[in-house]
């Protein structure tokens, strides 16, 4: 069967589990719209199924992003002369310290170290679930770091701070936490959460960490990219959430921003006594 084929190459490829089988579905459903079987799909078979359909632009991509993958893989084109929506630009939705302290402090075990891998090193949670002991190395340096194998197959190396590493039995190889998907992780840490009243995402973690990477490199974009592992700054940019106080003092210190600032110097200069007489 032709998609039991693409399966196996994107197995081979790395795709994960979750995104070869959005891909299938995707697949399966254009072909059975167009009553035609999964290798005959053409370009206007796929112009059919959206013209058709009220798709939300991301939901567009996403599908076109399929698409083209299988397209390829099946040596014809899928979406030649479709409109490919931009990606949206995220906002940021960090999970906030006091409430990062709270789940720390109320999260046991391996469920207290899925918290602190999403938090200081930027886990995603299918990235959590599939955590091996050989994936982590400790460098000549003393250094700890993490191989993670990430969206598309991609590798990386990430830095694992101490509060992280004290949080994870290395004694043994193997996966550190077995039966464990991406759905197990981000429902436990939901619902811990909500037993503390409180609502979250497990990517709220992920969000906190690079937005505090940004804060903490000095607002290094290129630097939080990298630790992020993002394919591309503008996706960065996402995270790299700014305080609203800090907003408010940058735009409030601009020239001419505050007409009575000029008034309020003078009278403190006023105020000030005078160092020879004491007046």
């Amino acid at each position: 069967m032709v998609l039991d084929d693409f399966i196996v190459a994107q197995r081979a490829d790395g795709y994960s589990k979750n995104t070869i089988g959005a891909r299938v579905r995707c697949i399966r459903a254009i072909a059975k719209a167009a009553l035609v079987r999964v290798e005959e799909l053409t370009v206007d078979h796929v112009l059919s199924y959206f013209g058709a359909r009220s798709l939300k632009p991301w939901s567009r991509r996403t599908y076109l992003n399929h698409l083209q993958a299988f397209g390829k893989w099946l040596g014809v084109d899928l979406v030649t002369g479709i409109r490919k929506p931009p990606a949206p630009r995220s906002s940021p939705n960090p999970l906030p310290e006091e409430e990062l302290v709270r789940l720390t402090a109320h999260a046991e075990g391996r469920h207290r170290a899925w918290v602190l891998l999403g938090a200081f090193c930027g886990l995603r949670a299918h990235e959590t679930a599939k955590l091996r002991r050989e994936d982590i190395s400790i460098l000549q340096e003393g250094e700890v770091v993490l191989r993670v194998q990430g969206k598309g197959g991609r590798t990386d190396i990430v830095p694992v701070p101490p509060v992280v590493i004290r949080e994870l039995e290395l004694a043994d190889n193997g996966r550190l936490w077995e039966d464990v998907s991406p759905e197990c992780v981000s429902r436990t840490v939901a619902g811990i959460a909500a037993r503390l009243g409180m609502r979250m995402r497990y990517h709220q973690l992920r969000h906190r960490f690079g937005t505090a990477v940004y804060r903490a490199s000095g607002r290094d974009l290129l630097l939080t990219q990298r630790l992020m592992r993002h394919a591309s700054p503008a996706t960065t940019a996402g995270y790299a959430a700014v305080a609203d106080e800090q907003i408010h003092s940058v735009v409030g210190a601009l020239p001419g921003a505050d007409p009575d600032a000029r008034l309020k110097r003078s009278r403190r200069r006023r105020a000030v006594p005078c160092a020879s007489c004491g007046a």
